[in-house]
């Protein structure tokens, strides 16, 4: 049997065992089910439906977001659309960020009425590198591309956002190299504080290649949309929040974790869309009610000209009874 033909069946031995394992690691977890990844789960639009029955059982009735903790206790929220039962803005930038393909399992527990734990399985343990078979590291979430063109700083790989102490000790590496001197200090302060509230590096998923400067300006808007977000209110547009969605949607394709910032402008967009629609149906009702009101003038108008007549007439009768003085003489004094 050639190489191939025995790298195929091994693949296929570790696929099968996958959901062994997948159970195996399910087995005291409650709530909980199992996902195999399709190809549309990690690809495209990146939207992962849930189990029917799980969601109807155990998830809120309306759409909202849902808190997924991996393995490291890293969360990502994600927009849950109740009616299709569905992941959508920020799965994209879990799946990202754990590298998951088609046929890994998911496992997926729900520890809190709006958040999963989410233990990962991998389909395989043999991959690719480069044209050589390696076998993966015991870590389930270790993939391929965590290796660029063959090697990587080994301080960025092996640097975790909780390793690191305060501001002093953070370095923004692209590919293993720093890109620290393209970024004004106070842009990087901030950003350094966003990687700690999200307990990782939003970065450390970019793809393999990308120039250091342009990064470095992805980091920027980043935290300048995220102060935007900050200062939103009541009179903030919402084609200006659109905007900020559309440019970290153009992020999040090239491996930027902003998909919690997404979720949060679509919160607020879905309030200002509500208020909005609320104020249009008002609108709707005022008109209404003017119209209403000009048709209610119009009929005064009309009884006004009535009573206005009415008194007229009243006026002349009351002249002609005064000089009917004569005629009620004459009878009253004719004889008996």
């Amino acid at each position: 049997m050639d190489l191939i033909n025995q790298q195929k069946i091994s693949c296929v031995d570790e696929s099968s065992s996958a959901m062994d394992r997948a159970q195996a690691v399910a087995t005291n977890l409650y709530p909980n089910f199992l996902r195999r990844l399709l190809k549309s789960h990690v690809t495209g639009e990146f939207r992962l439906n849930l189990p029917k029955p799980f969601c109807d059982a155990h998830l809120p009735k309306q759409s909202c977001v849902l808190v997924l903790s991996d393995e490291n206790d890293r969360e990502y929220n994600t927009k849950y659309a109740v009616g299709k039962n569905r992941l959508t803005s920020g799965w994209k930038s879990f799946s990202i960020a754990h590298k998951l393909l088609e046929g890994d399992i998911l496992v997926f527990q729900l520890i809190e009425p709006c958040k999963f734990k989410v233990y990962i399985v991998k389909a395989t343990r043999l991959t690719q590198v480069d044209g050589a078979t390696t076998t993966a590291l015991p870590n389930q979430n270790f993939h391929p591309n965590e290796i660029a063109n063959g090697k990587r700083s080994s301080e960025y790989s092996l640097i975790n956002v909780k390793d690191v102490k305060g501001f002093k000790d953070f370095t923004i590496y692209v590919d293993g190299i720093s890109i620290d001197s393209e970024m004004p200090i106070q842009c990087k302060a901030k950003y350094y504080e966003l990687c700690k509230s999200r307990n990782m590096f939003l970065h450390e998923n970019l793809v393999q290649g990308l120039n250091g400067k342009l990064a470095a300006e992805m980091i920027s808007e980043t935290i300048k949309i995220a102060d935007a977000i900050r200062a939103v209110d009541s009179k903030t547009a919402p084609a200006r929040m659109e905007g900020w969605d559309k440019t970290l949607k153009a992020f999040e394709d090239l491996g930027m974790v902003v998909g919690f910032l997404r979720v949060r402008i679509h919160e607020l967009l879905s309030i200002s869309r509500e208020n909005q629609a609320s104020v249009r149906l008002k609108r709707v009702e005022r008109d209404g009610a003017e119209e209403e009101m000009r048709a209610l003038d119009v009929k005064l108008s009309r009884v006004k000209t009535r009573i206005e007549k009415i008194d007229s007439e009243i006026d002349a009768l009351a002249a002609e009874n005064e000089g009917l003085d004569p005629v009620f003489k004459e009878i009253a004094h004719c004889p008996w």
